[in-house]
């Protein structure tokens, strides 16, 4: 499968009431304690904060990450393995509140045997 067949079959599949959102830019506009966007969560941030609220309380998004460094930094990973590398593609599912770990690895586990994308060796969640 190509990537766009990817992104586009998770987006698809996220169903349960997800808003599907445009990705976030690689370079986090008004945050200035990001260098890059590092991971799907970050557009979020302001509502993790609690800066601000949003009409909808489940999402689905893809997003372009730059792996950076930091806390859990696995950096010196990249080159030395097939998985580790400086830009990547994250796909999320996000609730706010809406539903918690107990749905979501309902969720998870209903689309990956549902949906075409978990077939191959693609499909990985983190809950």
């Amino acid at each position: 499968m190509k990537s766009r067949e990817i992104r586009e079959a998770f987006l698809d599949s996220s169903g349960q009431g997800d808003i599907r959102l445009s990705e976030f830019f690689i370079d986090p506009e008004g945050d200035p304690t990001l260098l890059f966007t590092n991971a799907g969560m970050v557009q979020f941030k302001p509502l993790f904060l609690g800066e601000e609220t949003r009409a909808y309380t489940r999402a689905a998004s893809s997003q372009k990450c730059m792996r950076a460094g930091g806390k859990h930094s696995d950096l010196e990973n990249v080159g030395h393995t097939a998985r580790h590398h400086t830009f990547f593609e994250m796909l999320g599912n996000f609730s706010f509140g809406d539903y918690f770990k107990r749905d979501a690895i309902l969720y998870a586990w209903s689309s990956s045997q549902n949906n075409s994308v978990s077939h191959g060796k693609v499909m990985g969640f983190c809950i």
